[in-house]
C-alpha cells in the first residue's frame, strides 16, 4: 500500500501540529512513527488513516490519490481487452450483456 506521504507532513504542518501531538491524538506510543509514515517509510494503517480523515476532515481517498490515477492508466486497458472478450462470446446471453454493460459502465466512469 502506498500513500502519499508527503501529503501527511502538509496536513499536519497546516495545522501546526507536532508529530508528538498526532501521536499523542491517535494513541501512537512512539512518535517516530509519525515522521516514518511522512517520509514513506512505514505505512500507517487503516485505523490510523482512518484517524488522519478524522483529526484533518481530508477523505481517505485523498491519501491514496497517485496510487489511484497509476491503478485507473492500469486497468482501462484491461477492461477495454475484457469487453472486447466478452463481445466474442455473448451470443445473447443475457448474463454476458450484463457483464459487457457493467464494464461499459466503469470505462466511462474512468475514462472521464
Amino acid at each position: 500500500m502506498f500513500i502519499q506521504h508527503n501529503f501527511l507532513r502538509i496536513i499536519r504542518k497546516r495545522t501546526h501540529l507536532t508529530q508528538v501531538d498526532i501521536a499523542s491524538l491517535l494513541n501512537i506510543s512512539d512518535f517516530a512513527n509519525v515522521s516514518r509514515w511522512e517520509k514513506g517509510i512505514k505505512t500507517p494503517n487503516v485505523e490510523i488513516l482512518l484517524g488522519y480523515h478524522i483529526l484533518f476532515g481530508i477523505s481517505v481517498e485523498s491519501l491514496f490519490d497517485r496510487q489511484k490515477q497509476e491503478l485507473k492508466q492500469i486497468l482501462i486497458p484491461r477492461i477495454r481487452e475484457r469487453i472486447a472478450y466478452l463481445h466474442t462470446i455473448e451470443n445473447g446471453d443475457p448474463k454476458v450483456k450484463g457483464r459487457i454493460a457493467y464494464l461499459v459502465e466503469v470505462l466511462s466512469r474512468l475514462t472521464i
